[in-house]
């Protein structure tokens, strides 16, 4: 059997995931739209501190841990982070978060309207095209540099 290159194996199933979106969405099929969107999250932020050299895989384990160091570079006034990922977009991103948590951890023990899980994926959506695009930038720059952070 032929060994796919990691990268097109990447592309490949960043595609196939981002289409599940576009259909869960269509489809009504909230809570599979905020799963998704929760893994893109979390990977195009470990996508950012791997470009930049900053991923520790024993400490950045959880969507949280990455989110907070990607805050502490956003934070550095000379850093590259801060040209690409904005308060307001990082903000974004740790309210969807905080919102999506409660919602799952409590999915049983609350009354859930489907109006709530539309808005969270809808909301979800947007972000994730905005981390997409901004991390797509910021990584190909510094790979045109040959640099990290």
């Amino acid at each position: 059997m032929e060994q796919k290159d990691p990268n097109m194996q990447k592309y490949e199933n960043y595609r196939e995931q981002t289409g599940r979106l576009k259909k869960a969405l269509q489809a009504g099929f909230y809570l599979e739209a905020i799963f998704i969107e929760y893994a893109i999250l979390e990977d195009r932020i470990e996508s950012v501190l791997r470009h930049s050299g900053k991923f520790n895989p024993d400490r950045h384990t959880t969507l949280n841990k990455k989110l907070n160091r990607l805050k502490e570079m956003q934070r550095q006034k000379n850093g590259l982070v801060r040209k690409y990922f904005s308060d307001e977009l990082l903000g974004e991103i740790s309210a969807w978060k905080e919102d999506r948590n409660v919602l799952i951890h409590a999915l049983m023990k609350q009354t859930l309207h489907t109006e709530d899980l539309k808005g969270l994926a809808e909301r979800g959506h947007i972000i994730i095209k905005t981390l997409n695009s901004k991390s797509t930038l910021y990584n190909r720059y510094l790979e045109r540099h040959g640099m990290k952070e």
